[in-house]
């Protein structure tokens, strides 16, 4: 081959092998460098994580260190429908390897309000995809706060982690509240297993002797606001969901602070003073008919109304003995202490007063619920009760006869009691029948 023709090639050769490579990778590199590369690689990243988890992700900036590093800054995640904002973080750190992702969270925040949301997200695309979660994956978080209407809960050292079975995926967080000083972390553990032919989810909440603030998750689950902003947890809480149906295990809690107004302030009758909650044994299966309660309240330095000490009297079998000048005064009726022990077994109630447990009235007799000034004032029956009696003592005065049974079960959310008493002459009957024992009666046909 000619000389001047080897030039040549080597020449083209260079250019398309070296030169031109070079002048694309140049321009790659200075693309990548333009504002509008950036906006547009933020935004394909904003939709690609709100593909993932059916939220609305913003995010105020990104960078890319290295291949499977990214950081995120201000993000921000809102709910699809309303735009509420459900949690925002103020710097984020993840690293993606081959064998597990590690993530990063610096200041995240949550709304108790969006709780129910950003949980079901969770469950059902990832505890319910073991394909999106073959990887383990690893979360640790400083100073994350819930925010809700009572006001705020900081825990710090949380941790997290979400691994893979065979037959299960299981998160666990691992957290301490800032306002206490505790060596050993509580613990949330979520577990979706599908070992059997239904898959189930199992929740365990252990506060391993930490008082948990109820406000906190109040929004989440709106009955613990009825018990107060100061209201606290202790113990440990099981609950299982399966095939819509659920069960729940409270057995060595303890709720304490609770607000004896708050909880009363959409009843009929009165009642203060702040109360302790403890559960010896809690284990209640609906879908198996099957409840058994073993616990006792306790309270000081509150007001009972006389419509509900009547109730109790007339539906719990109570003995009232109120004082003459006490008798005929008006108004709510002070107490010193409230102490009364329950043990609910599926339909069967019975009452006891332990204010002899407390101390400093270990002289008292068996039996006595309410104390006023060294009085007692109520007097427990040690004999086995209908549990749905309890319904009918805190139900209002005006509430109308309702024969619950198996067959009729349904209808107490369909037909609802009236708001205000109706004027009748006639004597009032009980407000809860019990007709669990009906066996059925003669079969109704159609007229020939």
């Amino acid at each position: 081959m000619h000389e001047r023709t080897q030039r040549a090639i080597s020449r083209l050769m260079f250019v398309f092998c070296c030169a031109v490579p070079t002048t694309l990778t140049l321009c790659c590199v200075l693309a990548t460098w333009t504002p509008w590369y950036h906006r547009r690689s933020l935004a394909t990243l904003q939709r690609e994580l709100s593909l993932e988890t059916g939220l609305v992700i913003e995010i105020g900036d990104f960078r890319t260190p290295s291949p499977g590093s990214l950081h995120l800054f201000a993000v921000r995640v809102l709910e699809p429908e309303t735009r509420h904002e459900v949690a925002r973080v103020r710097e984020l750190q993840w690293i993606r390897r081959s064998d597990e992702t590690r993530i990063l969270l610096h200041q995240p925040e949550l709304q108790s309000s969006q709780l129910s949301g950003l949980w079901k997200m969770a469950h059902d695309r990832f505890l319910c995809r073991p394909d999106l979660t073959d990887v383990p994956t690893q979360l640790a978080g400083n100073d994350l706060t819930i925010h809700s209407r009572a006001g705020s809960l900081t825990l710090r050292d949380v941790d997290a982690w979400i691994r893979s079975y065979p037959d299960a995926t299981e998160a666990t967080i691992r957290c301490v509240p800032a306002m206490v000083q505790a060596e050993v972390p509580l613990t949330i553990s979520v577990r979706r297993d599908r070992s059997d032919e239904q898959p189930a989810t199992d929740w365990l909440l252990d506060t391993q002797g930490t008082a948990l603030p109820c406000s906190a998750l109040a929004e989440f689950l709106p009955k613990l606001e009825s018990l107060g902003n100061e209201a606290t947890f202790t113990g440990t809480c099981q609950w299982r969901q399966q095939d819509g149906q659920w069960s729940i295990d409270l057995a060595g809690s303890r709720f304490e602070q609770i607000s004896l107004d708050r909880l009363f302030e959409q009843h009929a009758h009165r009642l203060s003073g702040n109360a302790s909650l403890q559960l010896d044994r809690c284990r209640i299966e609906p879908h198996q008919r099957r409840s058994d309660i073993v616990g006792a309240l306790r309270a000081r330095d509150g007001l009972i109304g006389r419509s509900l000490l009547a109730s109790t009297s007339q539906n719990l079998g109570l003995e009232v003995r109120m004082p003459v000048a006490w008798g005929e005064a008006p108004g709510d009726i002070p107490y010193d202490l409230l102490a009364l022990g329950f043990n609910i077994n599926n339909t069967q109630l019975r009452l006891d007063g332990v204010c002899r447990t407390e101390v400093g009235y270990e002289s008292y007799p068996a039996g006595v619920v309410l104390l006023l000034n060294g009085y007692p004032l109520v007097r427990s029956n040690p004999q086995m009760i209908e549990s749905l009696r309890l319904m009918a003592a805190i139900a209002p005065a005006h509430s109308v006869p309702v024969p619950l049974s198996n067959q009729t079960s349904w209808l107490t959310s369909i037909l609802l009691p009236p708001s205000r008493p109706l004027p009748s002459n006639e004597p009032a009957p009980p407000r809860i029948r019990s007709a669990g024992n009906w066996q059925g009666g003669p079969g109704i046909s159609q007229p020939q």
